[in-house]
């Protein structure tokens, strides 16, 4: 599975964790749970989308070493 996959599968997973979490009918117990899931898969994202966004300063760089911005 590809960093992309798990990216959209997080960001899926994410979307179906808040929809749970916005029923009325939700157990208190349920809705912990479903928070501590959602705050994980939300750093699980965040550092993909750092990690994404190092990757993207490192290339810039090697440019603008170049010459060309």
């Amino acid at each position: 599975m590809t960093k992309k996959t798990d990216y959209r599968l997080l960001s899926a997973e994410l979307d179906e964790t808040l929809a749970k979490l916005q029923a009325a009918d939700l157990d208190v117990d349920e809705a912990v749970k479903l928070y501590e899931r959602g705050m994980a898969i939300a750093k699980e994202l965040e550092s993909y989308l750092k990690e994404a966004e190092n990757k993207v300063a490192k290339v810039k760089a090697g440019w603008e070493a170049r010459g060309t911005s």
